[in-house]
């Protein structure tokens, strides 16, 4: 798509867009208790249950991917897309908060969020912080924090639905549902079973999910209890040089080459009304086993087969106080965080020999304590405060058993702070300004701080990296009318010791200063009762700012993977009583391939646009719809490498044009 063609459609969009919220949402996200969207002093996106449901996408990255800001890319071959908000890079999902249900999502590990354990029908709402969530939740929301919030049965509920899915490349699925409540208690039951032979040859995946919920409810309080478990076999296709994406862009270099994860979930939580303000907590457990193999296919004897297993406990109470004074409303939120992680590597040439000869045995925890605060204060109700404030203590240690030497094992302790100023200000009952300022902090992972070849004798090493500090820094404004919605903002985040995996030096390192700023637009609007339109669109510029590293000057050079311009436009239109269509155009700019941060190769990632439609029919209690994915049969790919000795690059390529045909029976 051309400039001039995104502008125009940018321009047609933009005073229009998708049905917007309602104004009385509730949302849980800026606070960390239920409160109303509109006293949220700060802009949010909440994806709602019906958009997802009426959306043409098939899968949460895609979803998120129509989103301002947000860039997703498959740099593994898997279905579980790297995310990206606010123009990070590589580094995207270190520095994306992701949480289920206020649960932290993200690893210690250089690991991509397990999307296809969370089912699209368990979804009630998606809610999108930019730029914020470091106060209330932690390190690593830099660019933002997306809290997915699951379904919970309202009172009376009594549904079940049965569905399922076929369509390209051997792609079948099958879903269950259930939900059930009285006046006091309910519970939800989701399950489903995914298999696909997916476009590229070995990458079939089989992924199984099933997570359920048991609530009480009272007049003064609730209680939960939250379990998942979700299972993925995946076969891994390799990248594809540049001569292969034209020769055979589906084949495969690496057909012995797997991956699996077993994972599960479970969340004890529940609030109570203490009369003066509310207490809350939850109590948190997740366990992740990740088995890989990957093959020397030179014969050079460095197979490779890993076997990770990781778990980590958390405990989150916190408690709400409102009150009034000086003709203000004001609420205070205060509340501690505990993390406690533990993490175990096994590396060897075969899984034979993983028990008995590992090449690595790597073992390592992280222990989390934060004490947080946050104020919020309304004054005339049209002006509202946010003041906050978190201190953390993280001690990590690393150790490979297989390696003696003292440089092999480590530990430190950071004591990183997180702070945040927000004003927001009504100048009529739908037309707002907002303004925020804030610091913001990422910890490295046990990926970065451990080398398996890093050591002086090409062996295991632990380095330890300081914590990576941001100043951020935002403008916007925001209307909500009857009809129309429109957001658009400014932000710059300046960053010191960012965390990099620096390729001409493999090694992970603390970078000198950087610095991303944008403007992001976005609209929508409900242009009748049968139509709704979206449209946003992103300028991003990321920078390292000075420095030479490994001989390599970076000084003002463009940070790799990040488009400068992302657009997204799209239309839900109801043609019938029983009939609906839904559409959305992507469109991603060119990009500084990965493994170039000085900018010297001498071609970009070409930019490309994706088209993706939906049709349904529902007739009774039976709906029936077809998905196509890639109408316009685009040839592209979302992630690349570049070779630093020649002028060749590895990409992964996208699919082409593929069908999805559901039907779904509802109870």
């Amino acid at each position: 798509m051309k400039p001039s063609a995104i502008a125009a459609a940018l321009a047609f969009v933009t005073p229009l867009a998708l049905a917007q919220t309602q104004q009385d949402e509730v949302v849980v996200t800026a606070t960390r208790f239920p409160e109303q969207r509109l006293d949220a002093p700060i802009g949010m996106t909440v994806i709602t249950a019906k958009q997802i449901a009426e959306s043409a996408t098939k899968s949460l990255p895609q979803l998120l991917s129509q989103e301002a800001g947000i860039v997703t890319r498959d740099n593994t071959g898997g279905p579980d897309s790297q995310i990206d908000l606010r123009g990070f890079g590589i580094t995207g999902d270190q520095n994306t908060l992701v949480l289920l249900n206020g649960q932290r999502l993200n690893e210690i590990e250089l690991t991509t969020i397990g999307w296809t354990a969370i089912p699209l029908d368990s979804i009630e709402r998606i809610e999108i912080l930019r730029g914020s969530g470091s106060v209330l939740y932690g390190g690593g929301a830099t660019g933002g924090t997306i809290n997915i919030i699951t379904k919970t049965p309202p009172e009376g509920a009594r549904a079940a639905s049965i569905a399922g899915s076929t369509g390209t490349y051997a792609t079948n699925e099958v879903r269950v549902g259930a939900s059930l409540a009285g006046r006091d208690s309910g519970f939800n039951l989701f399950a489903s079973d995914f298999t696909s032979d997916n476009y590229r040859a070995n990458n079939r995946l089989e992924q199984k999910n099933a997570n359920g919920s048991v609530r009480l409810f009272g007049p003064l309080g609730d209680v939960g209890l939250l379990v998942d478990v979700d299972s993925q076999n995946l076969r891994l296709p390799g990248a594809r040089t540049d001569v292969q994406l034209e020769t055979d862009r589906r084949g495969t270099a690496t057909p012995d080459d797997f991956a699996t994860r077993d994972g599960a979930r479970a969340s004890l939580g529940g609030s109570y009304d203490l009369g003066f303000g509310r207490v809350a907590g939850d109590l948190g457990y997740r366990d992740v086993t990740r088995t890989s193999f990957l093959k020397d296919y030179s014969g050079g004897g460095f197979d490779t087969y890993t076997d990770t297993h990781s778990k980590v406990w958390s405990f989150t109470p916190r408690l709400k106080i409102p009150y009034g004074g000086s003709g203000a409303q004001h609420a205070l939120v205060v509340g501690v965080d505990f993390d406690y992680w533990d993490y175990l590597s096994r590396r060897a040439p075969s899984r034979d020999l993983i028990d008995t000869s590992p090449s690595a045995h790597v073992t390592a925890t992280q222990r989390d304590g934060a004490v947080f605060a946050q104020h919020n204060s309304a004054f005339d109700t049209s002006t509202k405060v946010t003041l906050g404030a978190r201190l953390q203590r993280t001690t990590m240690t690393a150790q490979d058993s297989v390696n003696p030497a003292a440089y092999a094992s480590g530990s430190k302790t950071s004591n990183p702070l997180a702070w945040e100023i927000g004003l927001r200000q009504d100048l009529s009952p739908a037309t707002a300004i907002y303004g925020r300022a804030g610091q913001s902090f990422r910890l490295p992972t046990v990926d970065e701080v451990y080398s398996q070849f890093g050591g002086p004798s090409f062996d295991a090493i632990v380095t330890l990296l300081n914590p990576q500090i941001s100043h951020d820094y935002e403008l916007g404004t925001e209307y909500r009318g009857r009809v129309v919605r429109v957001r658009a903002s400014a932000f710059a985040i300046y960053l010191k010791n960012e965390i990099y995996f620096f390729v001409p030096t493999f090694s992970n390192i603390n970078l000198p200063p950087t610095r991303r700023r944008g403007v992001e637009l976005d609209a929508s609007a409900a242009i009748s009762p049968a139509v709704s339109l979206f449209g946003n669109v992103s300028v991003t510029d990321a920078r390292f700012l000075e420095g030479v590293i490994g001989g390599v000057d970076i000084g003002g050079k463009v940070v790799p993977l990040v488009p400068r311009v992302k657009a997204n436009a799209g239309i839900a239109w109801q043609l019938g009583p029983q009939t609906r269509f839904s559409g959305v155009v992507r469109y991603v700019g060119t990009q500084y391939y990965d493994n170039d941060p000085d900018n010297s190769f001498p071609t970009r990632m070409p930019a490309y646009t994706v088209v993706d439609v939906k049709f349904t029919q529902t007739v009774d209690r039976i709906t029936l719809g077809i998905a196509i994915n890639n109408l316009a049969n685009k040839l592209y790919y979302s992630y690349a490498v570049a070779s630093r000795s020649s002028p060749t690059f590895n990409a992964y390529p996208q699919a082409d044009t593929t069908f999805l045909v559901t039907a779904e029976y509802r109870f």
